[in-house]
């Protein structure tokens, strides 16, 4: 009996041992020494679900970026389909934008968008179908410097939100494809101390990844 009874003895405290690896986390100093049935915590504090959480974090950051805006690097583009002059065209190497003024889109203080902008949408919208069809778009709304920042960025987004419902609604785009964003009255491109200044502040440009 002692012959059977003592290796069973040892298997057991071996097999008690290994449990308790598997419930507290092992701490080690680099990733290669983390294996498929440990906890691997690095010395460094992060956890593998956190390092997962860190690569879409920053895949999403990276997403967010190719709509970044910088005036600076934006060049006046002509498209045979734009004739109208109230739409301003722009691009980079890899955005292009479409710009319209408060004043095409909305009433003062409003963000309804105004019959007579439907001409000025539509070939917004069918310039993108015709060029870009399948890529991502974003709607940005920016205001002047007036009233509180909250106002301001309430105000941009909701007519953001006007315009994008325009174009999934109005300019057969997929509702999943466009996006929008409220800049508030960040990035001015004129003077917000004149009226003509904060005229041009008001307003919504539509990006489009090329």
């Amino acid at each position: 009996m002692k012959k059977i009874f003592l290796p069973a003895l040892a298997a057991a405290a071996l097999f008690t041992s290994a449990c308790s690896d598997l419930k507290n986390p092992s701490e080690v100093n680099e990733a290669s020494e983390a294996t498929a049935d440990t906890a691997v915590v690095f010395d460094n504090g992060r956890t593998a679900e956190g390092m997962v959480n860190s690569a879409a974090n920053a895949t999403e950051n990276a997403v967010e970026d190719v709509f970044t805006v910088n005036d600076a690097e934006m060049r006046d583009a002509k498209m045979e389909e734009i004739d109208l002059p109230e739409i301003r065209v722009r691009e980079n190497d890899r955005l292009n934008l479409y710009g319209l003024d408060e004043e095409v889109l909305f009433d003062t203080d409003k963000a309804v968008i105004k019959p007579t902008a439907t001409r000025a949408l539509s070939e917004i919208g069918a310039s993108i179908n015709r060029r870009y069809q399948g890529k991502q778009v974003r709607v940005l709304g920016f205001a002047d410097s007036r009233g509180s920042k909250d106002y301001n960025i309430d105000l941009a987004r909701e007519r953001a939100a006007a315009v994008k419902e325009w174009l999934v609604t109005k300019g057969m785009m997929k509702a999943d494809m466009v996006s929008l964003e409220s800049m508030g009255e960040k990035n001015p491109v004129a003077t917000n101390a004149t009226a003509a200044g904060r005229q041009q502040n008001r307003r919504v440009e539509i990006a489009v990844l090329k």
